[in-house]
């Protein structure tokens, strides 16, 4: 009878710590689970068909992530730190390069999720690393000549007859990474 009061409070010890292991392994799985997810919503789709018609010399990266084009500036570790966490989950809507892989400028399609106050920070942080801003209303989103001249500076913003059509599907692989670097 005394070994049954000894060994029975050992096994349920022993029972609740394999327990509380295999739920700790459960939670600590590396490889988690996933879903797939479009890159762009359908009203981002088509302005990105918009500007690829505005822009057809240019090439029109979606949904870069915001720490691709910036880097903390601060001297201090725990500074540079902070301020990598501040950009670590933002996206760009579109970068906008030329045929050298600069980036000409950085466009936002605003629509009724964008806040005012967190935008400006946002163009900001992006014209202290030398970057312009340009943002659209998607609720207005002007014609492809108007884009191509709000993104350009003067000199680049003669349309053309290209720059006029209409996107419609397979053109939007016009400009891939394959030929960045490829004189203009």
């Amino acid at each position: 009878m005394n070994l049954a009061f000894v060994v029975l409070p050992v096994v349920l010890v022993l029972a609740l710590l394999i327990g509380l292991a295999q739920t700790l392994a459960k939670k600590r799985t590396p490889e988690g689970k996933y879903r797939r997810r479009e890159i762009m919503t359908d009203n981002e789709m088509e302005f990105f068909g918009r500007l690829v018609a505005a822009l057809p010399d240019h090439y029109i990266f979606p949904q870069v992530a915001t720490s691709a084009l910036l880097e903390p500036a601060a001297g201090d570790r725990k500074r540079a730190h902070s301020d990598r966490l501040r950009i670590a989950q933002q996206r760009l809507d579109y970068v906008v390069c030329n045929r050298r892989c600069e980036v000409v400028a950085v466009v936002e399609l605003d629509d009724r999720t964008h806040s005012q106050a967190k935008d400006a920070i946002r163009d900001g942080r992006l014209a202290q690393g030398g970057y312009r801003t340009v943002r659209f209303q998607s609720r207005q989103k002007p014609p492809a000549a108007a884009i191509r001249a709000a993104i350009l500076p003067p000199a680049f913003s003669s349309a053309t007859p290209a720059a006029e059509a209409y996107f419609s599907g397979a053109d939007s692989l016009r400009g891939t990474m394959a030929n960045c670097g490829a004189e203009p």
